[in-house]
């Protein structure tokens, strides 16, 4: 959910992969390199064919990468694929739960949205990479594409 996904914008790779409004298409992969004489990057495929790249300075680069993989496995299905090896988070379970309350959250504040008839913001709170969201959250999201006539 894009939305949940600002909160934790003060990782820098997440605060380069949320845009507003949210992308049309789906990030179909993201691939972290960390390599010895080049800056860490992240390279990231678009539905659409589209690829870019966005480089990180060496420190922490590691531990935001380990931070970003809970995050993004939490709350997507975007594949992430790893091209060096890193230690993951410590304390992962605290850090799911705190991300899936923030995601609750989150739905609760776009549902003001919702009921109010504000579709398109509505839908840009979630982008095209929101997953495992709750059943009462995807019929409202089809509900908001239906009466704005976009495809579901």
């Amino acid at each position: 959910m894009n939305l949940a996904l600002e909160r934790y914008a003060d990782n820098p790779i997440i605060d380069e992969l949320v845009c507003w409004p949210p992308k049309p298409h789906r990030m179909k992969s993201i691939r972290a390199g960390n390599v010895l004489f080049r800056k860490p990057f992240v390279e990231v495929e678009m539905e659409d064919g589209e690829i870019y790249q966005r480089q990180f300075e060496r420190d922490s680069f590691p531990a935001f990468w380990a931070e970003a993989c809970v995050i993004l496995e939490t709350m997507t299905d975007i594949k992430l694929v790893s091209d060096f090896s890193f230690t993951p988070v410590a304390g992962r379970a605290r850090l799911v739960a705190d991300i899936l309350a923030n995601r609750d959250e989150c739905i609760e504040e776009s549902n003001q949205m919702f009921e109010e008839g504000m579709y398109e913001q509505f839908l840009m709170q979630y982008g095209e990479d929101c997953a495992y969201l709750p059943e009462e959250a995807l019929q409202r999201i089809a509900h908001a594409r239906q009466q704005l006539g976009l495809s579901l």
